[in-house]
């Protein structure tokens, strides 16, 4: 199973962790203790007890981390629980992202759905909305959330993950940032200094500091907005 500084499971296997160049899941595989690697490459279902530190992060199958997941990019095609928080430079959703805790990361981008516990927080946040997507709070400099494709687009998402809540909505106590633009969105308090409020929004409170534009459409609901 481990060959030189890589470590493989092919069916079914486990490892005490330690540190690796290359990990690659194809079966079933439980890793037990903490893992540093250059990649970790997942593409049947792994479970990890301790903390991940990789380069490069690939879920093709499903992963369920129990602790804290740290590195440079993490990619997400199928599904993938954290216990703990995430803390990398880009975070690239195309499957179902489940966080624990809070998410930090330079780029945050999904074209499926999420639940982050605590704060998700990014330098840019490029969300397309094709399933339910959750955080207790958003903050960032360029946030910017869209509406993501029709009812087939959702339904083959939804074949692909049974289980995932496929309402289009962003849903969300506080977004906060530079440049924000909302479709789709549910939140109690948005603050920016440019706001763009598109439709299917519901939001009780805008508060913006230089411009802000609201949608005209009846799907789009802003209770107050104020200049601060």
């Amino acid at each position: 199973m481990e060959t030189g500084n890589d470590l493989r499971i092919n069916g079914l296997g486990s490892s005490s962790g330690g540190k690796f160049d290359f990990v690659q899941i194809n079966g079933k595989g439980d890793i037990t203790g903490d893992l540093e690697c250059r990649e970790l490459q997942i593409n049947g279902f792994a479970r990890l007890e301790g903390n991940v530190k990789a380069d490069t992060i690939r879920v093709s199958g499903k992963s369920d981390f129990r602790g804290t997941v740290t590195g440079n990019r993490m990619i997400i095609d199928g599904m993938s629980d954290v216990g703990g928080s995430v803390n990398v430079e880009t975070v690239e959703n195309r499957g179902m992202l489940r966080i624990a805790k809070d998410c930090d990361a330079e780029s945050f981008s999904s074209q499926g759905g999420f639940t982050v516990g605590g704060l998700l927080n990014a330098e840019k946040i490029d969300i397309s909305v094709y399933a339910q997507c959750k955080a207790r709070e958003i903050g960032g400099e360029e946030i910017d959330v869209r509406f993501g494709g029709g009812s087939g687009i959702r339904k083959f998402i939804g074949s692909l993950f049974p289980g995932l809540p496929l309402n289009p909505v962003l849903i969300t106590d506080s977004i906060e940032g530079d440049d924000i633009y909302l479709e789709n969105t549910t939140a109690k308090v948005v603050r920016g200094q440019n706001v763009k409020i598109g439709p299917g929004c519901q939001i009780d409170t805008v508060e913006y500091k230089n411009s802000y534009e609201k949608n005209s459409d009846a799907s789009t609901s802003v209770n107050e907005s104020r200049k601060i």
